[in-house]
């Protein structure tokens, strides 16, 4: 399905949309996404943890309301998370590993990985960054980092203070870590190249901390090319086991070889062995298809829960951009890569085989065509460009990949639908100021609407530079409860020469 700006009341009026189709005979729902007309995420892995649903993607920049260039993928920065219970009412936690985590991130862009994996009282997350520098226009080098958290949802820390290492001591390069558990529940962590040229896939035991590879890694023999001539496997190998059968699922690209071949576009494909180290070498088949005209990525991730097994992917996102009608720094549209994850039920059927998914006819798990989404108030780290609405304040590249907010008098930023549960006890916000006429500075927290409920207040100084950033607190009013949009309305004086007051990177709120 592609969409288009206009879809965002999707995500507050699934209910009554579901209850109009199904009065309407022969009506036909769309494809089912978690953060429709909102969010953009990718590359999602998944599990079960504390009996809900636990969802991790990487991010494109960053919403369908501030879309930014993801040339060469170069813009994703950072993982979040989203739980459900559902598959109807999900809850963004929002970022949880960042590209500041880790000092050795030269290239800033952090891409495909996993996070929430329970061990030794902790969670841990393998995450790519990329390491050589973003001025180099190509998909770069990735070198996997491992980070640990006392909760699923972060915040996340550097363990090592550099990438993860081989038994030799070099770093791991790879994309797409996976922890896989054998028969007797020893972790072994499996990846892909580093390098997109290359197309290999590697598998190694960890040590029982998680936090090196406790052998030399392996070659995992996987399908090479197609009858056509195709390029097979491509990328993110994700690995699960199904009765006695180990299935290896992957990312597969054709092109276009003409009759008799498959149509041009990105596959999710797998196969079989009896053994979790393989050899995976045939035959071949195509579990998930590609979406329209095929020129976007797919990819995947598998878990298990509730005794059901589940698969989440990506989908492109089309804004209707043409070559006509793009910014002129981006060269082409094939600059816009953004992308939403739909979640569905993976069948395996009786022959052991897996039920192909067709995107544009995939109704999702749960309610088909319901998606309520709300915003955690106590996520680590809300970016500030996830606004829904804004009013006097423009987006600017940061630090690390992240954009910030520069804000004039009166500009507001609103999130919808923010979840303060039982109540908020403080906000933080992390800011900067390189306006040195600023007087009176301030950041009105309000429930509602921009004139709603004052619950805080932040008064803000120059701080000395665009980027010299400064995490500020306050208190806030014990009737934030339940759920609420989100307004953080700017105030304060300069010169009539610098209209912009201070800037806003990221926000929340702890618990009362």
């Amino acid at each position: 399905m592609k969409l288009r700006n206009n879809v965002n009341g999707i995500v507050r009026i699934g209910s009554l949309c579901a209850a109009i189709c199904a009065c309407l005979p022969g009506c036909a729902w769309a494809q089912k996404l978690v953060t429709p007309g909102y969010l953009f995420n990718d590359d999602p892995t998944c599990r079960e943890l504390n009996g809900k649903f636990y969802l991790f993607t990487t991010q494109d920049p960053f919403t369908v309301q501030f879309e930014r260039e993801n040339e060469f993928y170069k813009g994703m920065y950072a993982f979040r998370a989203l739980t459900t219970t559902d598959f109807d009412h999900w809850t963004d936690h929002g970022s949880i590993v960042t590209g500041r985590d880790v000092t050795w991130n030269t290239g800033q862009a952090l891409w495909d990985g996993d996070a929430g994996i329970p061990a030794n009282g902790k969670f841990y997350s393998y995450a790519p960054y990329r390491i050589n520098p973003t001025t180099e226009n190509n998909y770069g080098i990735f070198d996997i980092g491992v980070l640990t958290a006392d909760n699923p949802l972060g915040p996340y820390n550097d363990a090592v203070g550099g990438p993860l290492k081989n038994v030799d001591g070099t770093p791991v390069e790879g994309l797409s870590p996976w922890v896989v558990y054998s028969d007797d529940k020893t972790p072994y962590l499996i990846w892909g190249a580093g390098d997109t040229s290359k197309n290999w896939v590697k598998m190694a035991r960890l040590t029982p901390d998680m936090t090196e590879l406790a052998e030399p890694a392996r070659d995992v023999v996987v399908p090479k090319t197609d009858a056509c001539g195709n390029l097979d496997y491509f990328e993110s190998p994700v690995l699960f086991k199904a009765g006695e059968k180990w299935y290896l699922t992957y990312v597969a690209y054709k092109k276009d070889k003409g009759p008799g071949c498959d149509a041009k576009g990105d596959y999710i494909d797998y196969v079989v062995s009896d053994s979790m180290f393989g050899p995976f070498n045939g035959p071949v088949r195509h579990l998930i298809y590609p979406t329209e005209d095929g020129d976007e990525s797919v990819q995947q991730g598998v878990c298990t829960y509730k005794g059901k097994t589940y698969i989440a992917y990506h989908v492109p996102y089309d804004n209707g951009a043409t070559a006509s009608n793009v910014p002129e720094s981006w060269s082409s549209t094939t600059h816009d890569h953004h992308r939403q994850v739909a979640v569905t039920s993976l069948t395996i059927l009786p022959d052991g085989s897996l039920q192909p998914i067709y995107p544009g006819h995939d109704l999702g798990a749960g309610t088909p065509g319901v998606t309520h989404l709300t915003l955690d108030a106590f996520a680590p780290r809300r970016e500030a460009v996830e606004f829904h609405v804004e009013m006097n304040a423009w987006g600017e590249k940061g630090v690390s990949g992240e954009y910030q907010m520069k804000m004039g008098d009166g500009g507001y930023l609103q999130y919808h639908d923010v979840d303060f549960g039982d109540g908020a006890a403080s906000f933080h916000v992390e800011v900067s100021s390189e306006n040195d006429a600023l007087r009176n500075g301030s950041l009105e927290v309000r429930l509602d609407n921009p004139a709603g409920e004052l619950i805080g207040e932040v008064k803000i100084a120059p701080t000395g530079g665009r980027t010299n950033y400064r995490v500020l607190t306050t208190p806030v009013l014990s009737r934030a409860k339940g759920v609420h949009d989100l307004c953080l309305v700017a105030r304060g004086e300069g010169t009539t020469a610098q209209r912009r007051l201070f800037n806003i990177t990221s926000f929340g709120f702890t618990r009362r």
